[in-house]
């Protein structure tokens, strides 16, 4: 496993995150324990999580399965969005759901859509020790490695309130670390208002420029914690390309080194890792042929120069409307 310094934590942690959004909902709990279980055995050492994932569940399946290895894993979960109220009739159907989702995976988007994801409001400073009381009891831990604020809202990340409440949990050593889990723009506010961030996570593939923009922007950014690279229309945009399009990105990928048969994901992996290539990549990952491929790519040394490379061949092409 290749791993990377955390400077805020004093410690070296796996440069491959386990995202938890799926566990105790598309996910059982036997098989979420099943895949954390493996993903460990090969070194995997950070996890993600947060009260609403999982339907409310992810953080207290987690706690579980990581009992007796607290001090080998780095735990990231948040506050700022509570666990959703799910109904006895939709707990009761989601094992029926999960059969038919396996058996037919064109219903994913459809069951995803009807899933519920908690409140999402501005962040009542007065309720995030509370947030935090409770993930430490879910969690079954005394402490939290790294407390991130999940999607603020406008005005959270300069919110001198909300950082007087987490500098008094830090004090006492619930907290090891603060994080904004949200938009570039969010995470610039926030540094741009002297706010102690530790670590930066948001979504970044090929179609973005969010670390680009964050590392131009900042003279020393934190550590930088990315995810969303499958969940977007990233591998859509790399399997969808022809002629010239698709040819270019063959030679790129010949250019780099890697193998031009590569799927769309293998391709999209390569660039995660290369465009953080200090940092921790979050990649959700139950099925035990996806945990392995996937922490393979994260062995690997990042290719400098491939991520700036593939996300210029994807941008759109420019306008010719009005040229003469």
């Amino acid at each position: 496993m290749r791993m990377v310094r955390i400077p805020r934590l004093g410690r070296d942690v796996s440069a491959i995150g386990f995202g938890c959004a799926s566990l105790g909902s598309r996910i059982s709990a036997a098989d979420g324990h099943h895949a954390i279980a493996r993903a460990r055995e090969l070194g995997v050492s950070w996890f993600d999580v947060a009260p609403p994932y999982g339907d409310g569940h992810a953080e207290a399946l987690l706690g579980k399965a990581l009992r007796g290895s607290r001090d080998k894993i780095v735990i990231c979960t948040k506050f700022g969005i509570a666990a959703p109220q799910v109904s006895l009739a939709a707990r009761l159907i989601r094992p029926a759901a999960r059969q038919a989702v396996a058996t037919f995976p064109s219903l994913r988007r459809v069951v995803s859509r009807a899933r519920p994801t908690g409140a999402r409001a501005p962040i009542d400073p007065a309720t995030i020790e509370a947030s935090v009381t409770n993930s430490l009891r879910s969690l079954g831990t005394d402490y939290i490695d790294v407390l991130a604020m999940h999607d603020p809202a406008p005005g959270d990340t300069e919110n001198d309130a909300i950082f007087d409440v987490l500098g008094r949990l830090m004090d006492k050593g619930y907290v090891r670390a603060v994080s904004i889990a949200g938009a570039p723009d969010h995470i610039l506010a926030a540094i741009s208002s002297a706010k102690p961030i530790d670590i930066a996570q948001f979504p970044d593939t090929p179609l973005m420029r969010a670390a680009p923009l964050l590392r131009s922007r900042l003279p020393a950014p934190p550590t930088f914690v990315t995810h969303g690279v499958f969940g977007s229309d990233a591998a859509a945009a790399v399997a969808r390309r022809d002629g010239a399009g698709q040819d270019r990105i063959v030679a790129i990928a010949r250019h780099y080194g890697i193998d031009a048969s590569e799927t769309p994901n293998d391709l999209l992996l390569r660039f995660a890792f290369s465009n953080n290539p200090d940092g921790v990549v979050i990649v959700s990952m139950f099925n035990t042929a996806h945990i392995e491929r996937n922490i393979a790519a994260a062995a690997a040394q990042p290719i400098p120069g491939f991520a700036a490379a593939l996300r210029d061949a994807l941008a759109p092409a420019p306008s010719l409307v009005g040229t003469p």
